[in-house]
C-alpha cells in the first residue's frame, strides 16, 4: 500500500473515531452496521478471542411475520399498525432488538428515532411501563443508569412482546 493510501486510511480511521466517540454504544453499532451495509463490508476480521462484531445476519434486516423485509424504521412504521404510545414504542423496540439485532435498546433511543420521523412519545418510559405491566409482560427493564427518575434505562422486549409485535404487523391490526 502506497503512503497516500495509507495516510487516506489514517484519515479515515480519525473521521470515524471523531463521528463516534460522542454516541451511545448502541447509536455506535447502528451507525457500524449502516457502513458495514452502504459498503458491501462481509469479510470483517475481529480480535483474537472477540465475537465477531457483524455478520450477514445482524446486516440484512429480518423479515417481519407477513414475509415483508422493512428496510428503515420509516417503512416499518408506514404499515400503520402503531396507534397508541405504547404500540409506537414497541414497535419501534421491535426494529431495534428483532431487525437490527441489538438484544436490548434504551428508552432514549426509542424516543429520538420516534421523534425523527414525528411520532415523539411526551414519556417513553411510562409507554414501555404500560407494556412492562402487561399480562405476560411485553417489555422487560435490564438496567438503570443513574439514580434518579430521569436516569437512561435499558430495556428488551420479551418472548410475548416480539410476537405480540409480530401479530400486529401480520394482521395490521394493535387489536
Amino acid at each position: 500500500m502506497s503512503t497516500d493510501n495509507a495516510d487516506l486510511e489514517i484519515t479515515a480511521m480519525g473521521a470515524i473515531s471523531s463521528a463516534l466517540s460522542p454516541l451511545e454504544p448502541d447509536q455506535q453499532a447502528r451507525v457500524l452496521r449502516w457502513a458495514v451495509d452502504r459498503f458491501s463490508v462481509r469479510d470483517l476480521k475481529t480480535r483474537a478471542g472477540s465475537t465477531p462484531v457483524f455478520d450477514d445476519t445482524a446486516v440484512e434486516p429480518a423479515p417481519e411475520a407477513t414475509g415483508r423485509v422493512y428496510n428503515s424504521i420509516d417503512e416499518l412504521f408506514e404499515s400503520g399498525v402503531a396507534k397508541t404510545n405504547m404500540h409506537k414504542a414497541l414497535l419501534a423496540a421491535y426494529w431495534f432488538q428483532v431487525v437490527q439485532g441489538g438484544g436490548t435498546f434504551q428508552s432514549f433511543t426509542l424516543n429520538a428515532a420516534l421523534k425523527n420521523m414525528g411520532q415523539g412519545i411526551p414519556n417513553i418510559t411510562d409507554a414501555l411501563g404500560s407494556a412492562e405491566v402487561q399480562k405476560p409482560a411485553l417489555v422487560m427493564q435490564t438496567s438503570k443508569t443513574g439514580k434518579t427518575r430521569q436516569a437512561r434505562k435499558t430495556y428488551k422486549l420479551t418472548t410475548a412482546g416480539v410476537k405480540a409485535v409480530e401479530a400486529m404487523l401480520a394482521d395490521g391490526d394493535v387489536d
